[in-house]
């Protein structure tokens, strides 16, 4: 992870592999609806005194809530599909090449079937 806070650092662009990630975080849902899902998260980038994060993640399939609080979080899918469904049953389809925000107090869940990649940049709203 990089991560650029003193006025006299160095500063420089920040790239990462898009295929492989390195060394990530291995976790699991903590609202699972249906499936056996685990996620992997690569951050590579912190700055704006941590409020600001950058990374890739990635899921197996299963079915999980999301409550976005206390952030937004812009997401572009490099590979793979989803779904994601608001509470009034609203689906956003999102397949390679697809990119979205998911505001500050957005509630619903995710429905992989396979696989998703995404990239992601998070602000502490």
């Amino acid at each position: 992870m990089s991560q650029v806070t003193p006025a006299d650092s160095k500063i420089s662009i920040i790239h990462w592999p898009a295929k492989t990630l390195v060394n990530p975080v291995i976790g699991k849902p903590s609202r699972p609806i249906s499936g056996d899902t685990e996620y992997q998260t690569m951050n590579v980038f912190e700055g704006l005194g941590g409020k600001v994060s950058s990374g890739t993640w990635q899921s197996s399939a299963g079915h999980f809530s999301s409550n976005v609080q206390g952030y937004i979080e812009f997401c572009y899918i490099v590979e793979g599909d989803c779904r994601l469904v608001d509470p009034d049953g609203t689906v956003h389809r999102f397949g390679v090449g697809d990119h979205f925000i998911m505001p500050e107090g957005w509630t619903g869940h995710w429905e992989v079937d396979n696989f998703v990649k995404k990239v992601y940049l998070v602000a502490e709203a």
